[in-house]
């Protein structure tokens, strides 16, 4: 367990550095440093970042390697996000980062990851207000990066709807930027930009009772400080009519008279000052809420945080997978999935996957995508019927699920895909995927090809199963009371992919239950 450890961040407008220290019941900020860049300019404008912002950014990072080790840190961990992550030349730049720094090498965090990570930082810094009382409450949690904004709706705990919006600041300013200098009144612009970008997600916050609004942004505290609050808490709750105040008297400033008028503001505080100030009051007004929490945005000091906290790392973590579940079932719920029949999937087919995954290797990230693809095989058979296959994975692949990255939505299309199409086609595999991925789909498809046909009817009528296995054949036992003539014409017909990808010849045996 170490004691002392350096969070390196690389962002939009910032280089940032954290190096904390473990503390008798407390984390100790050691040392804190931060060097305005302006990558995301250059990646949200022309997708690039020139080599001699990197020179000097290496220069930077140089410097602060330096301060971590004079601080004694056992480890030092860099990251970047969007500005990087979504630079056209990033595989350059993170060699030329990696050779000027002595090696060290970038983590270049994922959207979903990115997010993740801020989501359980929101509730690690606000866990005094967010109580299990009001946890319980239709919460709405909010991220404003430079890049992307993300909503997520929480209900009974669990994140329930989740959607992201390529609305960062930075990237607003990008759109907006032309029509901003030939416009009288920006704010009616934002307004309407605003309106037109997020009309989903208010129809979805109309259809809830939010009775808590917590947002977190890079420049929280700052509009905390200005709405009268005083710096340095976890988190700070400011209410409706101080939020219309400080808006008001904002109102029609250019950046540099924000910067006259607040001298502590650089110049990309300034201008993104209004943009943030615009959307809190969106979400205020949508959500009919009196108050908002706001969370300062520090990646840097997440990292930190949950270096040191463990065990709440670990739970919130739990939280999140609980809540890809949730909002799995959302989903389906949304293109009118037979919530039942789906149910009874997921529960066949973690019978049968706990009993092979001790003799097969197969482990709990597998175990994950086998219940959220059982909540998701249906989803297009609304929009497709009966030809729902393509509808089936063009709808996960696109779909936000909070916890579930852009590899893993392919990875469950697939996976649905496969197990809609009969007899098993390996076809269906992309192989450009890595053997290991193609592996996992294979696994996941001949199982989910029992389990669905042993609820063919959905009217549940097995009530559980017992497996084994003899030699190579595969025996399952199927206890109901129930006429499942159905159920073993189709488990006759689902044999091929286990057959194929294990080895094991399936045996259906009944069992009659005594009434």
């Amino acid at each position: 367990m170490i004691k002392r450890f350096a969070a390196i961040y690389i962002g939009s407008s910032k280089c940032e550095l954290v190096v904390g220290q473990r503390g008798k019941g407390a984390i100790n900020i050691l040392d804190r440093a931060v060097y305005p860049i302006d990558f995301g300019e250059q990646s949200f404008a022309s997708g690039k970042i020139s080599f001699s912002s990197v020179y000097a950014l290496c220069r930077i990072i140089g410097e602060y390697i330096e301060i971590a080790k004079a601080s004694a840190v056992e480890e030092i961990e860099i990251v970047a996000t969007a500005a990087l992550r979504e630079a056209e030349n990033r595989i350059y730049l993170l060699e030329q980062i990696r050779t000027y720094t002595g090696g060290y090498r970038v983590h270049l965090l994922e959207k979903e990851d990115e997010i993740e990570l801020i989501y359980r930082y929101m509730l690690l810094k606000c866990e005094d207000f967010l109580t299990e009382e009001r946890v319980q409450e239709e919460t709405m949690l909010c991220s404003i990066s430079s890049g992307n904004i993300a909503l997520a709706l929480m209900n009974g705990g669990l994140i329930d709807y989740y959607q992201t919006l390529e609305m960062g600041y930075l990237k607003i300013r990008e759109v907006l930027r032309a029509i901003e200098e030939e416009t009288e009144n920006f704010e009616n612009l934002l307004s309407d930009f605003f309106a037109i970008n997020l009309h989903a997600v208010t129809d979805n916050i109309h259809k809830r009772k939010i009775k808590n609004l917590v947002v977190t942004s890079h420049d929280a505290e700052i509009i905390a400080r200005f709405c009268g609050m005083e710096a340095g808490n976890a988190y700070y709750r400011i209410s409706r009519e101080r939020f219309v105040e400080l808006h008001e008297s904002l109102k029609g400033l250019t950046s540099g008279q924000l910067q006259r008028k607040y001298p502590e503001l650089n110049l990309f505080e300034a201008e993104t000052m209004r943009h943030t100030l615009m959307f809190y009051l969106k979400l205020l007004d949508d959500t009919k809420m009196d108050e908002i929490v706001l969370v300062q945005l520090s990646l840097c000091d997440a990292m930190v945080d949950f270096k040191f906290n463990l065990t709440k790392d670990q739970r919130l973590r739990e939280w999140i997978e609980e809540s890809s579940y949730s909002s799995a079932r959302m989903l389906g719920k949304k293109y009118h999935v037979d919530s039942k029949h789906a149910e009874t999937v997921e529960k066949l087919a973690l019978k049968l996957f706990d009993f092979l995954k001790k003799r097969y290797q197969l482990d709990k990230k597998e175990r994950r995508l086998l219940r959220l693809t059982a909540e998701l095989l249906d989803v297009g058979r609304y929009v497709g019927g009966q030809n729902s296959k393509p509808m089936n994975r063009m709808i996960i692949e696109n779909a936000d699920i909070i916890g579930v990255s852009e590899r893993e939505r392919k990875i469950i299309g697939t996976v649905a895909d496969c197990v809609r199409t009969i007899p098993f086609d390996e076809s269906l595999l992309d192989k450009a995927m890595p053997a290991e991925e193609q592996l996992a789909i294979s696994c996941l498809t001949a199982i989910l090809k029992l389990a669905t046909a042993l609820d063919k009817s959905h009217k549940q009528k097995i009530s559980k199963i017992q497996c084994r296995i003899e030699e190579r054949e595969f025996i399952i036992t199927a206890v109901t009371s129930k006429n499942v003539q159905l159920e073993s014409y189709f488990f006759n017909g689902s044999k091929l992919a286990m057959r194929k990808v294990f080895g094991l010849k399936p045996v259906l045996k009944i069992k009659r239950e005594k009434i």
